[in-house]
């Protein structure tokens, strides 16, 4: 190769990066900034048929089972038509579930709309597949992060701005506005010159039709320690462990400490912030070789975390559990990520993060189930401890090698 086709050849690879990293944000903050206005939106938009308020929180899980449903279907059928056409499809299928919610003029055609979200979009695994087939595992485990503190700005940017709309718009028809993040993500992708080849022609020797990994692949994964079902498995555990105490928490501290709504609104967001924060001096340190033993000790310091809210009599024990667990989550999700790089093969990468995203959502679906059957019987608090025992759970089982 050429000096000049090298060139021409990184400048496309940067361009593609950049494209799908941006698409990922305009998708991540379309599908994020709502789901915590679901109850006014129908209110406000279906005063005469709006559900019960216990019902109203049922919307919240409608898209994350759904996606939990399909991305695994969508991720085999990326490693059949190729991963740029698959990111392709997830933009058009988010931009058109969008449009349709924007338009539903009845409860039930509201969560037909939320349902398309999950069932059509799938874009976070679509991104990963995508950048997977053109990036060495390495900076692929880079790159992961990067997604993941997408999804994350997007998460505090998107409800942030929504609310200061709230009282000056039609909430509903805010999803019409919101459709043109993925809509133009899919223009520019479709008008990306096809100038960047596979990973497999430029950085690795050629995967077989029987989808064996490269030399390179195959040291990866074998220095990781970990196969990708148990990979799947410990994603899950982690996201149950986790996710357990999100639907209640607002609550628990106005029971518990008599925490206000804003003050605990801060807490909630306080992990989250650390991710940002630490994403890049915490994935520095982290390797094949230490990633499967770091996500084991991230994951104690998480379930540390949690267990100090769990005991937290005042607000300074709280904010000592969130700090824990923020630093806990942001290597343990790092980790996850380095061993997904590790993990993956080119001729299966749409599969493989598909069934990983899948197993994300299944826990998230599984926490959120098991914390409303917890929350009122046993107290708010009782998904924390949950969590705790979950968390600590993962632990073991790769400090024991139980996975």
């Amino acid at each position: 190769m050429s000096v000049a086709q090298a060139a021409s050849r990184q400048a496309g690879l940067t361009r593609a990066v950049l494209v799908t990293v941006a698409g990922h944000f305009g998708a991540a903050f379309a599908a994020l900034c709502m789901p915590p206005f679901y109850a006014q939106i129908l209110e406000s938009s279906f005063p005469a048929s709006a559900p019960s308020a216990a019902l109203a929180g049922w919307y919240f899980t409608l898209p994350t089972l759904a996606a939990a449903i399909a991305n695994p279907a969508w991720g085999r059928l990326a490693d059949r038509i190729g991963r740029r056409a698959s990111l392709m499809r997830a933009h058009a299928g988010l931009c058109l579930s969008f449009i349709l919610t924007g338009l539903a003029r009845t409860p039930t055609e509201f969560a037909l709309g939320l349902m398309l979200q999950g069932l059509l979009g799938g874009t976070f695994s679509a991104s990963n597949a995508y950048l997977a087939e053109q990036l060495p595992p390495a900076r692929l485990a880079t790159l992961l992060g990067v997604m993941q503190a997408s999804a994350r700005t997007a998460l505090f940017a998107g409800p942030a701005l929504i609310g200061m709309m709230s009282g000056h718009a039609n909430m509903l028809q805010l999803f019409l506005y919101l459709a043109l993040f993925p809509g133009v993500a899919c223009v520019v992708l479709f008008l990306l010159p096809d100038a960047v080849e596979p990973r497999r022609h430029a950085h690795a020797p050629a995967v077989s039709n029987a989808g064996a990994p490269s030399d390179a692949q195959a040291i990866a994964a074998a220095g990781c320690g970990v196969s990708a079902a148990n990979l799947y498995r410990l994603q899950a555990l982690f996201a149950i462990g986790t996710v357990l105490s999100y639907p209640y928490f607002v609550s628990d501290l106005a029971q518990r400490l008599q925490i206000g709504a804003a003050t605990a609104g801060m807490m909630f967001g306080l992990p989250h912030v650390l991710f940002l924060l630490l994403a890049w001096p915490l994935g520095r340190k982290l390797g094949y070789a230490n990633a499967r033993a770091a996500l084991g000790w991230y994951a104690a310091l998480t379930s540390a975390g949690l267990l100090a809210q769990a005991l937290a009599d005042a607000l300074p024990l709280l904010l000592a559990g969130r700090i824990l667990m923020g630093i806990g989550m942001t290597g343990a999700y790092l980790a996850i990520n380095t061993l997904a790089a590790a993990t993956s093969t080119v001729a299966r990468a749409g599969r493989h993060f598909g069934s990983l995203e899948g197993a994300n959502k299944w826990g998230a679906v599984s926490a959120g189930l098991l914390a409303s059957l917890l929350a009122p019987s046993l107290g708010y608090a009782a998904p924390l401890w949950l969590g705790t025992a979950v968390v600590a759970a993962l632990f073991i089982s790769l400090k024991w090698r139980l996975l």
